[in-house]
């Protein structure tokens, strides 16, 4: 019987977490699991062929750095089943997650973990035909984080609306933050965020006033983000150009300007 449920998950230098958070994966019922082995230094491919073949492996080599947005569409583009659930290498999934979304489970509809931190920002339960509808997660982020809110926001921009289900269900492995920062060209995960919180909120604004980026501008807009918060001396400054308009035969040009400053400290009085 084909499954309910394609299960994602990814490894680069997670060997540790997925011998300990793959059985769990596997031991849900009317579920595959797709492990994506994105270059991995520990040949996490091989391991699970060898000790669980029940799971599917794709393999992907000469990925120095790690992409998360790309390893989970390459492990979406493997799946077969109507639904699909990711979810990260150190994240322990419980047999109960199945039967609980099974009866949330609805067209038109996703569903996030509630209460949702930061270490299961990327479990996500969505329809596979709602994923493919707004294009799945978007690979122009680099380094760690916001492509996971940055797909739901999507999907709520697309007219899916958002479902919970009990973050008890879920456990996440202790481990510092050093291992979120491995593999990626920029290890501070403070500046890392702050870079890819800026490229979402200009893409957002953009996608609000109707312009789609296409690959090669969607890459521009990240590069200029980039280099705004790698800038030295001073606050980082973004002007993001909207495509000219003409209005009663004027010619209209629009520019967003993102400013980021730092804030005063609290006050503790």
């Amino acid at each position: 019987m084909a499954p309910l449920i394609s299960v994602v998950t990814t490894c680069k230098g997670r060997l540790e977490h997925l011998k300990f958070t793959l059985p769990y994966m596997l031991a849900l019922p009317d579920c595959e699991v797709i492990v994506v082995d994105y270059d991995c230094p520990e040949q996490a491919g091989d391991w699970v062929r060898a000790n669980h073949p029940d799971a599917r492996v794709v393999q992907v080599g000469e990925r120095p750095i790690f992409n998360a947005a790309k390893a989970r569409n390459l492990g979406v583009a493997a799946a077969s089943a109507p639904w699909l659930l990711m979810v990260d290498a150190d994240v322990i999934v419980a047999r109960e997650l199945v039967e609980v979304v099974r009866g949330l489970m609805q067209p038109g509809s996703y569903l996030v973990p509630e209460v949702r931190p930061y270490p299961l920002m990327g479990v996500l339960v969505v329809a596979r035909a709602d994923f493919d509808a707004v294009g799945g997660y978007d690979e122009t982020f680099e380094g760690y984080g916001s492509e996971d809110l940055d797909l739901t926001v999507r999907l709520g921009m697309a007219g899916r609306a958002v479902r919970t289900f009990p973050a008890g269900l879920l456990r996440s492995v202790l481990h510092d933050d050093a291992l979120r920062g491995r593999f990626h060209e920029i290890a501070d995960l403070t500046l890392n965020r702050t870079i890819n919180e800026l490229y979402r909120t200009a893409k957002m604004d953009l996608l609000r006033q109707g312009v789609t980026l296409d690959p090669d501008q969607a890459r521009g807009l990240y590069a200029g983000a980039r280099a705004a918060m790698l800038a030295p001396g001073g606050a980082p400054k973004l002007d993001v150009q909207l495509p000219p308009k003409t209005i009663a035969n004027r010619a209209l040009e629009v520019t967003f300007t993102y400013r980021l400053s730092a804030l005063p400290p609290p006050d503790e009085t």
